[in-house]
């Protein structure tokens, strides 16, 4: 018995062996035939890429500089005055990729010294663009001689609408007026891109906080604008017509928040006494340096505060 155990032992033995043999025998041959790299080929491709990207680095910092050295502008015959564009924002980082660079070569263009101003509201009330732009004078006023209220997802395609500090000189301008707006033509309207001085903004005290949700703000700002003897200007000679600006606003993918309650409804129309830079509160929560293709701004992250005993339509109404 203990015979025939050994026997079948050193079989099973045997045939390990010749297994073992058979399977590097398929794996030499295998690895024969492959396009496998060996270790020093391996190390040797890591080496040429690490090179290449050391290259690369190098030629683009040779680039940049050649580009900096390029770019180099004489501003002495730019005018002096600071142009403050002031962006109502949220979640419309797609239009703002754009918006930045676009409008940075186009004010370049013009000689026109400018910074952008990105007032991204983080809350969760209804959007208030008027806040918004409250609150972007407010960061602005101490650096800057006048401001645009601009919206991020209008454009213009006429090089002759000019934002330079003459057009101010005198009062408001209207740039985006009735009768270049690709959408509005009612002869009061004032929205889109508007330009006044500082001291005109803070004589105004801003506009009204009181509109949460879309529209009215703009109305609301000719009323104070008008009550004030502001004479409102607009541009001449322009022959584009409403091909004057692009519009990127998709109503499908952004529909507008247009729900109004009844007492919103009414004080949608009315002067509003009560509130403006003087009743504005909000947190800022950080503040965020961007660059796009270049072009620099900084985005204000901030947290409206909403008094739901004036303006209850602050909160959106829940749907049924």
């Amino acid at each position: 018995m203990a015979k025939v155990r050994r026997l079948t032992i050193t079989k099973l033995f045997i045939v390990l062996i010749f297994l073992t043999c058979i399977v590097s025998m398929v794996l030499m041959i295998t690895y024969t035939n492959c396009n496998c790299e060996s270790s020093e080929e391996i190390e040797h491709r890591l080496k040429n890429i690490k090179c290449s990207r050391e290259k690369e680095h190098t030629d683009n910092e040779i680039g940049r500089n050649e580009n900096l050295n390029e770019n180099a502008v004489d501003m002495t015959d730019w005018q002096p005055q600071v142009l403050a564009i002031i962006v109502p924002f949220r979640d419309r980082f797609e239009e703002l990729l754009q918006f930045v660079p676009y409008m940075d070569k186009f004010l370049n263009m013009q000689k026109v010294r400018h910074e952008f101003y990105i007032v991204n509201q983080v809350d969760g009330y209804r959007f208030n663009r008027a806040s918004l732009l409250n609150i972007g004078y407010m960061q602005a006023k101490d650096k800057c001689d006048y401001l645009v209220m601009h919206d991020v997802d209008l454009l213009p395609r006429n090089e002759h609408l000019s934002y330079s500090f003459d057009v101010v000189k005198n009062g408001p301008h209207h740039l985006s007026s009735y009768e270049l707006h690709p959408r509005y033509s009612y002869k009061t309207f004032v929205g889109g891109i508007l330009l006044l001085q500082m001291k005109h903004y803070q004589m105004l005290n801003g506009l009204s906080n009181k509109f949460w949700g879309w529209g009215r703000e703009d109305d609301e700002f000719y009323m104070r604008m008008k009550e004030a003897d502001l004479e409102i200007s607009r541009p001449e000679g322009i022959t584009t017509g409403r091909e004057s600006f692009y519009h990127m606003h998709d109503k499908v993918r952004r529909p507008r928040d247009m729900e109004r309650s009844h007492e919103q409804r009414k004080d949608s129309f009315k002067r509003d006494h009560l509130t403006g830079l003087d009743t504005l509160q909000y947190e800022l929560i950080r503040t965020h340096k961007l660059k796009i293709e270049g072009a620099s701004c900084t985005i204000y992250h901030v947290k409206l505060i909403c008094d739901e005993n004036l303006t209850p339509w602050c909160v959106s109404t829940p749907k049924r």
